[in-house]
């Protein structure tokens, strides 16, 4: 685990900026603080302009368009483990990235696989420095230009191949003219370390209380970032945003070698204090995650392949949405590869507008207005209004950004960017509400045993949650991983999973994964729940992010936007559940330290096997 939340830079992160002499007011610093935060803005925007009127280079087209982020953030990272303190940092991070467009808003360099999104990135001071912002900007310009050339070059190339018809357009209309707002001072309340160093300790002895977990850990970690976008067309934004996430996973076996993970997470959108409720959430969180994975652990693998209804409930209903529709209604185009467009890469939903991609009882609504997702102004300077993306079942709308695709032309204002510079389209706080009365779970149940029998099966499948690969990162079991063909997706694994029998008994099962599948399965929603609650979500925008992008607890905060999903039970036909078949490991010879007189310690191999 890398002990910062922030890579914002290829270098490593400065040392922390020794504290300011007292200002003779109370008022001083925070004036002097937006003061030279404005003189570095001017800065960037004179440097910009002079880039884009001096960058040549021979037969090479010019650049029309430039963006710098600058992101300034303070983190900290405390990770816990049975009472001990693993890591304990507290950073101020500066640094800033560039993107540049050559040729024209027709065509440009953008959109090539493996090519769109590496800006060039460099450190800056911690507090705003006009010289050094400017001999930064100058390099990184040089260097953002020289590569942009080459790209545009090897797309011309691409596209002198290519038949069919003419490409949209690279860059749609700009935004609106937004009032300019001055930079916001910085923040000067300080982030409760100390408190909440005593918090994960006190969390994390709790494990010492569940002797079947092998290992564990409780993490706070905070982000204060403030990120400033300033582009050639004279828009300069701010973002200034407190979040924190108190997480716990831990990991263990079970009888048969199977490793075996689990987690769970409460973010915050506020600097945390550890308090006695801070605490209280904390110990709830702690203990359910551990007693659920002692329960993972002494449950009975799934025992076969099974490709009837499978109920969605709880978290698991929201997660599959963010798993899916919040990342396949974007409306970015494919990439460009050598071969033409890398279509696995484009969203699924793109080619679907005015089409049936849910029930005809089905609304799918993105409202950046409330929320964890609210949001006044996107990434690149759009206001972003509510959208009906789905209605009676057709598909009304994608999630747009400036780049258009061939059924659209301008952004909605979906562009989102995370501090750490993860940028793409994402959705805000997206509801899917229904027009016909909802069931009761215990109808759901009922209906799902009944088109399970349908299907000749006297048992179904109710998964309650998924993995959730944005705190406990990639699967370790090389057989959990699922390899999709063609235009299928990719879901994370059940972690809660039930098999209901016909009598209406519930068992825990593991060692279940779903098979990718296509978007179409949506159409196959059967009956929905009474009531919806929505999930805050923290997910990584664009065509390879939603709730199964695994960035873990190294890019949690950094590579992450702040997103709400709200949605009743789903019932599905069309998904199909398959046995895990992987190696386990053997257990440890060992006796756990915890487990002593508890459990006889696990035999030694024989001679023959051990070799």
């Amino acid at each position: 685990m890398k002990p910062l939340v922030l890579a914002l830079a290829l270098a490593p992160a400065a040392a922390p900026v020794p504290a300011p002499a007292p200002a003779p007011a109370s008022t001083a610093p925070a004036a002097a603080g937006t003061e030279a935060a404005e003189s570095e803005i001017a800065a960037v925007e004179q440097e910009i302009a002079r880039g884009l009127a001096g960058l040549r280079l021979p037969d090479s087209p010019a650049p029309y368009h430039a963006v710098v982020y600058v992101v300034r953030a303070e983190v900290l990272s405390i990770d816990g483990s049975y009472g001990g303190i693993i890591t304990d940092v507290h950073e101020n991070q500066a640094a800033a990235g560039i993107d540049i467009r050559v040729g024209s808003a027709e065509r440009d360099q953008t959109g090539v696989f493996g090519q769109d999104g590496a800006w060039p990135r460099f450190n800056l001071s911690l507090l705003p420095s006009v010289e050094l912002t400017r001999h930064k900007l100058w390099l990184g310009l040089d260097q953002a230009f020289r590569r942009a050339t080459g790209t545009y070059a090897q797309k011309l190339a691409i596209l002198a191949r290519l038949a069919g018809e003419p490409l949209p357009p690279d860059l749609g209309p700009k935004p609106e003219p937004l009032v300019r707002q001055p930079a916001p001072p910085p923040a000067t309340d300080p982030i409760d370390r100390d408190g909440l160093r005593e918090l994960v300790r006190a969390l994390s002895k709790r494990f010492a209380d569940h002797p079947a977990i092998d290992n564990g850990d409780v993490f706070v970690q905070v982000l204060r970032s403030h990120v400033t976008t300033i582009t050639s067309e004279g828009v300069v934004l701010h973002e200034q945003r407190d979040r924190a996430v108190l997480a716990v996973m831990a990991d263990t076996r079970a009888l048969d070698g199977m490793h075996l993970d689990h987690g769970a997470a409460i973010h915050l959108q506020e600097l945390p204090r550890a308090t006695d409720e801070l605490k209280k959430r904390g110990e709830e969180l702690v203990d359910g995650v551990l007693r659920e994975l002692t329960l993972m652990a002494d449950a009975p693998m799934l025992d076969d392949d099974y490709d009837g209804p499978i109920l969605f409930a709880g978290p698991a209903s929201a997660q599959l949405l963010a798993s899916t529709i919040a990342v396949h209604t974007g409306g970015t185009p494919a990439p460009l590869g050598d071969n033409g467009r890398a279509r696995d890469f484009e969203p699924h939903w793109q080619d679907n507008l005015g089409k049936s991609v849910l029930p005809a009882f089905l609304e799918l609504e993105d409202d950046p207005r409330e929320g964890f997702g609210r949001m006044t102004v996107d990434a690149q300077g759009f206001v972003p209004k509510p959208l009906t993306l789905v209605k009676n079942g057709v598909l009304q709308e994608l999630l747009m950004t400036r780049t258009p695709n061939p059924r659209r032309k301008e952004s909605n204002g979906r562009a989102r960017l995370s501090p750490g510079l993860a940028w793409g389209a994402a959705i805000t706080n997206l509801s899917l509400k229904s027009k016909k009365r909802g069931s009761t779970r215990k109808a759901l149940e009922k209906e799902l045993l009944r088109r399970a029998r349908e299907d000749g099966y006297e048992y179904a499948y109710i998964v309650e949650s998924l993995r959730d690969g944005n705190i406990l990162g990639p699967v370790n079991r090389e057989g959990a991983t699922s390899y999709s063909t063609g235009r299928k997706v990719s879901l994370p694994l059940p972690a809660k999973i039930y098999r209901l029998d016909a009598s209406g008994k519930k068992t825990l099962i593991r060692g279940a994964m779903l098979a990718p599948a296509s978007m179409r399965v949506l159409r196959r929603i059967r009956a929905v729940g009474n009531s919806a609650q929505a999930l805050p979500l923290r997910i990584a925008p664009g065509a390879t992010g939603g709730f199964g992008a695994e960035t873990s607890m190294d890019g949690i905060l950094s590579n992450t936007v702040d997103v709400s999903v709200s949605t009743p039970d789903l019932l599905l036909d069309g998904l199909e559940l398959v046995v895990e078949r992987s190696e386990n490991e053997r257990l440890p010879i060992l006796e756990h330290p915890l487990r002593r007189g508890q459990t006889p310690p696990p035999q030694p191999a024989a001679a023959d096997d051990a070799e």
